[in-house]
């Protein structure tokens, strides 16, 4: 017979005070309205906290936007490699090989006055892939075809939606070597992360060195042929070590972000040009010229040949070299740590999806003055203005520069058609000066069509951000303008 569980007596506990219903009089008021005293007062509203106006839980565009904000991103990055240049000059180092490099690279850095055309020519070409005349045909092909087919949207977005196909892969393919470098950036960040584990490091040290090795045997991707299945099984690889670092003890919201870049990144590499391809031949399938489609392909064998999109900048590889000797080198990375952030702070600010303005950097030095200038150009000028100037196009550029021993400048200048309105903001101990000698400006452009409309000289009380200057920056990132 099977065993029937006794049930015990509840033991209850003697010493258990039990609560007493109070005795409340209800004709009395429990409290008095007017006196507020003791009133718990409300929390006051605050406005939007910016990083909640984010696509993204990272705070990463909120980042952007507060570049955008600082003042000294106008005016501190050469200010700073100038800087950086004369501490080189004055401190010891341990490794004298190494500070003999790191001040080849900052001479390298300036310019003498007659590079600046060029460096400028050079940096403009950086800004942009979508250059050359593969490009301006594209262009003109899409004009051609929205007035063709005026009568017929579909028709129109069809062949735009065929062009940007075409130019998406494009970009793609171009680009895939920086994406693989950026992927081994991740990796390496993750590797200062989890140190503090044997076994992940060393796991990941040897993962690195395979992408090291795959990224020189590849010319950086460049020559990719017969090496799909390496690269597929290097990708399993870093997946399958992403997967097993999500288990550890060590993992964090920081290496989770880095992650998920490199995660993206491997997901967007194609070492083959199949893509260009296809999407090559959807579009010239939608074009009946026979001579137009021998011209666009002779243009993209002529493109893809000459594969000369690394940056020709002297003063921006040098830079390149400099923000990569600091961050590696032990001794140099506490050189100067808040000259280096205000410098990639003004990185920032260059052109990209966010900040989409031409964005020069010139660092001059004439004998024995320093000079420096920063310039950005909003081709879309117009929407800095009220209203959106009224349907004129206008061209927008801010200018600061600083010459030693004399002080910082900032010059804005508008050009519509061929007319410049030009605002000049100087030292004050230079204002009445330049406010005398701006006038033969006037002379000194008449030798094009150019004419200056109107010239204002004023005192520089202190610097502008960017987002004073181009107002039309904060609209670009309110959302989808769309009516439901």
């Amino acid at each position: 017979m099977a065993d029937v569980t006794r049930a015990a007596v509840p033991i209850n506990n003697r010493n258990i005070i039990t609560n007493t219903r109070e005795n409340r009089n209800t004709s009395e008021i429990p409290f008095d309205f007017q006196d507020t005293t003791k009133v718990k007062g409300t929390t006051p509203d605050s406005e939007m906290q910016s990083d909640a106006n984010v696509l993204r839980q990272d705070g990463s565009m909120t980042g952007f936007y507060e570049v955008l904000h600082d003042q000294e991103v106008t005016s501190a990055f050469l200010t700073n490699i100038f800087l950086l240049k004369e501490i080189v000059d004055i401190l010891p180092m341990n490794n004298e090989t190494q500070t003999q490099e790191m001040q080849q690279l900052l001479n390298n850095l300036v310019l003498q006055p007659e590079e600046i055309a060029g460096e400028m020519m050079r940096q403009e070409d950086m800004t942009t892939l979508f250059k050359g005349g593969m490009f301006d045909m594209l262009r003109q092909m899409i004009n051609t075809n929205a007035r063709q087919n005026q009568d017929s949207p579909e028709m129109v977005r069809q062949f735009e939606g065929a062009v940007g196909n075409f130019l998406k892969a494009l970009n793609n393919s171009v680009s895939k070597g920086n994406v693989f470098g950026s992927v081994i950036n991740n990796m390496s960040y993750i590797r200062e992360l989890v140190d503090a584990s044997p076994k992940l490091s060393t796991a990941l040290d040897g993962l690195l060195a395979k992408f090291k090795a795959f990224e020189q045997d590849t010319n950086g991707l460049q020559n990719t042929q017969g090496y799909d299945a390496p690269f597929i099984s290097l990708k399993s690889e870093a997946l399958d070590f992403f997967s097993q670092l999500e288990k550890s003890i060590l993992y964090n919201d920081e290496i989770a972000k880095s992650v998920s870049m490199a995660t993206y990144n491997l997901s967007r590499i194609a070492l083959s040009d199949e893509n260009i391809s296809d999407s090559f031949s959807r579009l010239l399938g939608m074009m009946d010229n026979e001579e137009q489609k021998e011209n666009l392909t002779n243009l993209l064998l002529g493109f893809l040949e000459q594969n000369d999109h690394v940056s020709q900048s002297k003063t921006m590889n040098s830079l390149t070299e400099i923000l990569k000797k600091q961050s590696e080198d032990p001794e140099f990375k506490m050189l100067n740590s808040e000259s280096m952030n205000k410098i990639i702070q003004s990185l920032l600010s260059s052109p990209c999806n966010f900040t989409p303005l031409l964005h020069y950097v010139i660092p001059v030095q004439y004998q024995d003055v320093s000079a420096s200038a920063e310039m950005w150009i909003n081709p879309d000028g117009e929407g800095d203005l009220p209203g959106g100037g009224d349907g004129k196009k206008m061209t927008h550029m801010l200018i600061v520069f600083e010459i030693a021993d004399i002080g910082k400048f900032e010059t804005e200048i508008w050009v519509e058609n061929n007319d410049i309105t030009l605002s000049v903001l100087c030292p004050e101990e230079h204002t009445a000066f330049f406010k005398d000698k701006i006038k033969d400006l006037r002379s000194d452009l008449s030798f094009t069509d150019y004419r200056i409309k109107t010239i204002d000289v004023d005192t520089l009380n202190e610097p502008r951000s960017l987002i004073e200057v181009f107002k039309s920056l904060p609209e670009r990132r309110t959302g989808i303008n769309v009516a439901i």
